[in-house]
């Protein structure tokens, strides 16, 4: 019996989990930040890039994270060698993540290299932003 109410507890923390709403199409997420009223938060990553899989696994997967980009961001994540990637940003670091005004799709601040949680959400929440 205390299994089973072990195993419904674990279940249900996994129902109530938020995924990351993820783009990864550069176009289908400016027209979706276009109509929320949102800057689309670009994750730069390819795929030998150690930190860039730390990153995805660690921080883009916190629960805190996802609620931060889920409420106040469109949330693309774009491989720079395979997609369709956007000629305006050129990443010197991999891995990047760029705030970008969907109005205008212009580059309003980069962060370079691996964050953890708290270091995304506390330099995009930043007043200078």
């Amino acid at each position: 019996m205390f299994k089973f109410l072990i195993s419904i507890i674990c279940f249900s923390n996994l129902l109530l989990a938020q995924s990351l709403l993820t783009y990864t199409n550069y176009d289908e997420a400016i027209h979706q930040a276009k109509k929320q009223n949102k800057h689309v938060l670009m994750f730069v990553y390819t795929d030998y890039c150690s930190w860039c899989d730390k990153m995805k696994k660690t921080t883009l997967r916190h629960q805190k994270t996802i609620e931060f980009i889920n409420k106040n961001y469109i949330f693309l994540s774009i491989n720079k060698e395979k997609e369709n990637f956007p000629k305006a940003f050129t990443p010197r670091y991999i891995p990047t993540t760029y705030l970008i005004d969907a109005q205008n799709q212009e580059e309003i601040y980069a962060l370079f290299g691996y964050k953890t949680s708290s270091e995304l959400i506390e330099e995009l929440s930043n007043d200078a932003l």
